[in-house]
């Protein structure tokens, strides 16, 4: 079966290492739905660096891309490189362009993101018959050849609106790090004044709900200010975006880059590096990158021997990247009491601080309280502090690794005491010993909350030793109606049989005019012109929340999606097996519903074999 076209190449690199944002893309494709009925409003995206908002920006212009419907994905990114308002303007609009050709033509985007030229637009243009293109580029390049700047950024800015109208489409507007406009673009040629205000360009079309906007902005506080006076009125709705992932996705995430990088960990290592990273498929990524000569990641030990190296070397990834951010914003914060906030909020990063803890912790007097809350916005500002529950609250970053980075760099210098980052982790995983909760103990504990990490890891282990699953058939649940137990016994010795060459986990799957569908754990085979797939929907609740009736009836329509996808591409189908997997069984009356729409039921006692 054909995978996802990657039209747009994504940063992260392969595809599979997008690891968990359920929530996130639950949330945006059900806003991406509302569109064409004009129901949603424009949203920003807001999460420091790092947190993944590139990633999930970049994957919903790829399902977009690949629906072939009428919400068309157009993303541009602002970069942190000085330019003429001119040239930006044409970068904008060749990019628009090219995303708006590559979607009608179906036509993949260059792997290495250098833009079509003007002859290649054009051409393409003719190609589909678009004279509304065609009469976009002319009065663009008319404007361009006189340097007229405001009428190129009018004409640019306003193309995904133009479109909308011309050709009856809707668009999605994707601009990622927004606010770099107001820092790194300039009115004038000589770059001499700078367009501080260039997002309230944008005021107007924020509003508009057939191309409504999707921005991001990697420093908070400087995005939610320029928000508050660029785009007035709440044309913006906020959607955080974490830079961790939940528990049981930071798992999948460690497990997925241990098979890309090609390193084998046991559980208990796989649960040490999630731990320790909490979560964060930035650290988890840099961790298997590390450029440590004594990298091992087979064992908890090597694990915190290459975080310590990547916390304390300045040629280590996290310190490069959290120092940028430091530094950035000590620019404007450039004393020793703007260190010593940071530590004091850090090292009290679980809890809310008012602004007379701080002041009493500096040592100051109420007479420069206006000077303290300078201080703090400008560390808020710059993400490295965060404000509470009101405005007289503050809190520290919630991210272990930070802390140490701050102390790595300025402990010494405030406290005359060196942070040893090799003991603080080692310190953490005895605690948890000592609590008698071993790391081999806490991951039978979470058997039941993994089970699709467990289920995808046993598919890609047959695969690779491509043998057909052992038991598979065995491994079901019991089918009491005699009107559907030959039938379902017949398929599940038949996959028991097959063995299978891809395998995916959370895999979307696309056809033409419909939502996409998320399968848990997807997996396909393939010999001589015939194909196969099994496809599995797993619950991980408790026995008062098993699989209700729409949840059972959505599964059944995944599956059909599968038989009809495979039918799409011209190969016989040998057989699709659905597999609904509830960790704590179901009610009588759904697994028999199931049964009976030739769904094989599982659950944790009988597909766990150990």
């Amino acid at each position: 079966m054909s995978d996802m076209i990657y039209a747009l190449e994504e940063r992260i690199g392969e595809p599979r290492l997008f690891c968990g944002r359920k929530r996130e893309m639950e949330l945006l494709l059900n806003w991406v739905s509302k569109i064409p009925k004009k129901l949603s409003k424009s949203r920003a995206l807001l999460g420091r660096r790092k947190s993944g908002k590139t990633a999930i920006m970049q994957r919903l212009f790829n399902i977009l891309w690949n629906r072939d419907s009428n919400v068309i994905p157009f993303y541009f990114e602002v970069q942190d490189q000085n330019r003429w308002l001119l040239h930006f303007s044409e970068d904008y609009f060749r990019t628009f362009l090219s995303q708006y050709l590559s979607f009608l033509t179906r036509t993949p985007l260059p792997w290495d993101s250098v833009l079509w030229d003007w002859d290649m637009l054009e051409g393409m243009a003719r190609e589909t018959d678009n004279t509304h293109i065609l009469g976009r580029i002319e009065t663009f390049r008319n404007y361009f050849e006189k340097e007229n700047e405001h009428q190129t950024m009018n004409l640019a800015f306003g193309s995904p609106a133009y479109f909308a109208g011309c050709d009856r489409k809707f668009f999605v507007v994707m601009i990622d790090e927004i606010q770099y406009m107001t820092e790194y673009i300039y009115y004038d040629k000589a770059r001499s004044v700078q367009a501080v205000n260039l997002p309230g360009a944008f005021h107007g079309f924020s509003e508009l709900k057939f191309a409504p906007m999707l921005v991001s902005g990697s420093y908070v506080g400087w995005m939610v200010r320029m928000m508050q006076e660029m785009f007035v009125g709440g044309r913006l709705r906020h959607t955080s975006v974490s830079p961790k992932l939940m528990f049981s996705e930071g798992m999948e995430a460690v497990s997925r880059y241990a098979e890309h990088h090609g390193v084998a960990l046991t559980e208990e290592t796989v649960l040490t590096m999630n731990l320790l990273t909490q979560s964060d498929p930035f650290y988890i990524s840099a961790l298997f990158g590390s450029e440590f000569p004594g990298k091992d990641l087979s064992d908890p030990g090597g694990v915190i021997s290459t975080l310590v190296y990547e916390i304390t070397n300045r040629g280590g990834e996290f310190f490069r990247t959290w120092s940028e951010y430091i530094d950035t914003t000590l620019k404007q914060v450039n004393d020793v009491h703007g260190k010593k906030i940071l530590l004091y909020l850090s090292k009290e990063r679980h809890k809310e601080c008012t602004r007379d803890e701080i002041r009493d912790h500096l040592g100051w007097g109420p007479d420069r309280d206006r000077k303290l809350e300078e201080k703090l916005r400008t560390l808020e500002y710059g993400d490295l502090i965060m404000r509470g529950s009101t405005d007289f609250h503050y809190r520290g970053i919630p991210d272990d690794i930070l802390d140490l980075i701050f102390r790595e760099r300025y402990q010494y210098e405030i406290e005359n005491v060196r942070p040893d980052a090799g003991s603080e982790f080692a310190a953490r995983i005895a605690v948890l010993e000592g609590e008698k909760k071993s790391l081999e103990g806490t991951v039978r504990e979470l058997r039941g909350r993994m089970l699709e990490l467990i289920v995808s890891r046993e598919l890609n282990r047959c695969r690779k030793k491509n043998r057909p699953v052992p038991d598979f058939a065995e491994r079901m649940r019991k089918i009491p109606d005699p009107a559907h137990r030959d039938r379902l016994e017949k398929l599940a010795e038949l996959c028991g049989r097959s063995r299978f060459d891809m395998v995916w986990m959370n895999h979307y799957l696309q056809m033409s005019g419909m939502i996409p569908a998320e399968a848990d754990v997807f997996a396909t085979g393939e010999d001589s012109g015939t194909c196969r797939a099994l496809v599995f929907e797993i619950k991980n609740r408790d026995e008062k929340y098993r699989p209700t009736a729409n949840e059972a009836a959505l599964f059944l329509t995944k599956a059909g999606m599968v038989r009809q996808i495979l039918e799409q591409e011209g190969k016989e189908v040998q057989f699709v097996c659905p597999v609904y997997l509830s960790a704590k069984g179901f009610s009588d009356k759904i697994e028999a519903w199931l049964h009976s729409n030739g769904i094989l039921t599982a659950d944790a006692e009988t597909w766990l074999t150990e």
